[in-house]
């Protein structure tokens, strides 16, 4: 609770003579004005309730605590009894002796009014009133505490004229509006527009019941009828004027920044009601560039341009700004099925990321929808899909096991959800080398379903089987290349050798040089000539051990997929 910093004394601001003495803003006249609980209160005993017998003795007055402790107490085991008379008792002593309980009074003092059998308007109006006046509480929490009440019990004419009557509106509004943060501006205007899209549906629900009376009495000129298109009339204007102040009452609010979600759904309402739907989209838009951070309005502008069956491209561009603040949104399956043509590298990386969260471990959705896009994969043989699906599933094999397929919960999986237990162990067989969790659910499946799983482990060797080739014709590769580079090394050594053996004498050295240089020329391009062929040969093996997994791989894939398909269809 914002305190507000108006200053003024507050010793006695709860007299019992003088309700707001030495409490009250400087030049606002004095009222007579009592608390309402005295009200409540006047007509019992003293000693009908044990509130009042505590009264009695806290009275007394105690050396070791303030005195308004032990009151706090019992009204603390009166509102939880809810037994409202003896929190009224309570009220009326706290009101009557003590300070420094202004938030006690307006907080608790408005649920003992709300709630006692006793009360009347008229108290709450004047509770209302006289917290509005005490300089230690924000008088615009206070009048709309008031108003949320009156909404409460559907009084919304009289919440709107209290509403309009408020702090703004009194002739201490300017100091009212200097010595309150500026967020209770907009926040009051915020909600006057409110009241106001309140009664404009109310006005419509009149006007369609007079239309249809005035159906009913169509063609005929009698008085009643002229009356009643009269009234008719009347309505529609009123409803028309309602609808004005709160669009203009939502604009001026929406032009602060913050979140203010309920506001501009009721102003596109109206919007779209009226046909102004680009105007409407316009609204959202702008709410949405305005507060990026703010899921909700992400979700706004989403449905309106689903709603309305706007471009892809810019209903894609929505859900990706809301994936980077939300990436668990149920949302992210529209985005799925909006780029799974388009992208299946995409979607496969939001579909693991989505499967990261918890809240979508039991949902049936994401998991078949991963069991569909890794066959996909497998179809359209892609050795980079390929190595996405394993990039993905390298950061995830440590935990995801355990947390999305420990076999224990096999058998509670096929009881309660079969669907699930089955594409999750569909998925687990293609994925994981460990498949546990996957036998277990196919001992626990009919005999004539269990193939579906056993050719899902058949695409998984399969791709496994296509990966370790891969692996193998690359390290095949870099050896032979090493394997060159040790020959050459090897012929100039020889090389040099033959050259330091020569003879003493000058021409012995010369011959020996010449023959050296000649035999040193002839055994390079021996060596060179060798290595081409064995590097040549090498890559002409590497490559048709690539081909040959590649179209091992294809043949595989290309059986089971059809198969698997079949079986899961049928399953």
């Amino acid at each position: 609770m914002d305190a507000e910093s108006d200053g003024g004394d507050v010793e006695s601001v709860f007299s019992s003579t003088t309700w707001t003495s030495g409490g009250m803003l400087e030049g606002e006249e004095e009222e007579e004005d009592g608390p309402p609980f005295q009200t409540l209160t006047s007509g019992e005993s003293p000693v009908e309730t044990e509130a009042n017998k505590g009264l009695q003795f806290v009275s007394k007055g105690n050396s070791h605590q303030p005195i308004h402790v032990p009151l706090v107490h019992l009204l603390r085991r009166a509102l939880l009894q809810h037994n409202w008379h003896q929190a009224a008792h309570v009220m009326a002593a706290l009101c009557n002796e003590y300070s420094n309980v202004g938030h006690i009074i307006w907080q608790v003092g408005s649920e003992v009014l709300y709630n006692h059998p006793g009360t009347e308007s008229t108290h709450l109006q004047s509770h209302a009133d006289n917290m509005e006046r005490v300089v230690t509480l924000n008088r615009f929490q206070v009048h709309l505490e008031f108003i949320f009440h009156l909404l409460s019990k559907g009084h919304l004419e009289e919440a709107y004229e209290t509403i309009k009557s408020g702090p703004l509106r009194k002739k201490r509004a300017l100091f009212f509006t200097k010595a309150t943060p500026p967020i209770w501006v907009p926040v009051v205007k915020a909600y006057t527009g409110l009241i106001e899209y309140g009664l404009w549906l109310q006005g419509r629900h009149r006007v369609s019941q007079l239309q249809d009376v005035s159906g009913l009495t169509g063609g005929y000129d009698t008085q009643e009828s002229v009356m009643l298109d009269s009234t008719l009339t009347t309505c529609e204007e009123t409803v028309q004027r309602y609808a004005g102040k709160a669009e203009d009452n939502f604009e001026d609010v929406l032009k602060e920044p913050g979140v203010w979600d309920i506001f501009v759904t009721k102003q596109v309402e109206m919007l779209e009601y009226y046909g102004r739907t680009e105007e409407a989209g316009k609204v959202l838009q702008r709410y949405w560039e305005k507060n990026p951070d703010n899921p909700n309005a992400h979700k706004y502008y989403y449905f309106f341009l689903k709603k309305h069956n706007s471009p892809e491209e810019e209903k894609v561009r929505v859900l990706k700004e809301l994936q980077k603040i939300v990436p668990s949104d149920e949302l992210m399956l529209d985005l799925f099925c909006l780029k799974q043509e388009d992208d299946v590298e995409e979607c496969l990386c939001l579909l693991f990321d989505l499967l990261d969260h918890h809240c979508w471990r039991q949902d049936i959705r994401p998991w078949q929808n991963l069991a569909d896009i890794l066959r996909k994969i497998h179809t359209i043989q892609s050795p980079s899909l390929l190595d996405r699906v394993k990039q993905c599933w390298d950061i995830r094999q440590d935990w995801w096991p355990p947390y999305h397929f420990p076999p224990s919960s096999a058998n509670h999986m096929v009881q309660t959800h079969p669907a699930l237990a089955c594409v999750k162990a569909v998925v687990c067989s293609i994925l994981s080398a460990d498949r546990g969790f996957s036998k277990a659910v196919s001992n626990l499946l009919q005999p004539n379903h269990r193939s579906v799983l056993e050719e899902a482990a058949q695409i998984g060797d399969a791709w496994r089987r296509f990966l370790g080739g891969r692996r193998s014709s690359s390290s095949s590769t870099t050896s032979s290349t090493s394997n060159g580079h040790r020959e050459r090394h090897n012929t100039s050594s020889s090389g040099s050798n033959s050259v330091s053996t020569g003879g003493s004498t000058p021409a012995n050295r010369r011959s020996s040089i010449n023959s050296s240089r000649s035999s040193k020329s002839r055994s390079s391009n021996s060596s060179n000539s060798s290595n081409v062929s064995n590097s040549s040969g090498s890559r002409n093996n590497s490559s048709s051990d690539k081909s040959n997994s590649s179209s091992s791989y294809i043949s595989d894939v290309s059986n089971i997929t059809d198969n698997c398909s079949m079986e899961e269809k049928a399953v």
